[in-house]
């Protein structure tokens, strides 16, 4: 399993007991893999936390959400971004590097066009945002609403969106 995989790795470099943080996407299989981790430790008297441990990724948390508002106001359509990759299609997919080769080009084209259809996306609220006085109104009493919530030092002062290129 993984938590045997990474604790044999641990072991071969001389890193069990210093293992402070393991930064994961949400997966629940990551759940299980600090956990067996916390109970190897514990087994061999080292302090470690499944639960302090976890450090989520940001950037995959900031993808996940700009995706879920996109699908939310329709920018895309639910179903594109659940995409297989292409190295995962087969467990019986050959082994040789030119498989490899081919499915790391596949996911590539994959990621690139996830990030154009995002950027579509984000470039079409912008639009509707800009679209009318009213629209743009709400905006800045959103914005205003949400500085007021935190404490936001840098600028308490509610932006409008621009577009990054004229469309």
């Amino acid at each position: 399993n993984l938590a045997e995989a990474v604790w044999n790795t641990l072991e071969l470099y001389g890193l069990k007991d210093r293992i402070m943080g393991v930064v994961c996407d949400n997966a629940t299989n990551n759940d299980t893999l600090l956990e067996s981790l916390e109970e190897k430790c514990t087994a061999e008297g080292i302090e470690f936390s499944h639960k302090k441990a976890r450090i989520r990724c940001l950037p995959h948390i900031v993808h996940l959400s700009a995706m879920q508002l996109l699908e939310g106001i329709g920018a895309i359509k639910p179903d594109s971004r659940r995409r297989e990759s292409a190295y995962q299609d087969s467990v019986t997919a050959p082994l040789d590097r030119e498989h490899d080769d081919n499915a790391a080009l596949l996911d590539e084209t994959e990621e690139d066009e996830d990030r154009f259809d995002t950027l579509q996306g984000l470039r079409k609220i912008v639009r509707s945002v800009r679209s009318s006085p009213q629209r743009r109104k709400a905006w800045l009493a959103e914005v205003t609403i949400s500085l007021k919530k935190t404490e936001n030092t840098l600028s308490q002062v509610a932006l409008m969106l621009i577009l990054d290129v004229k469309t």
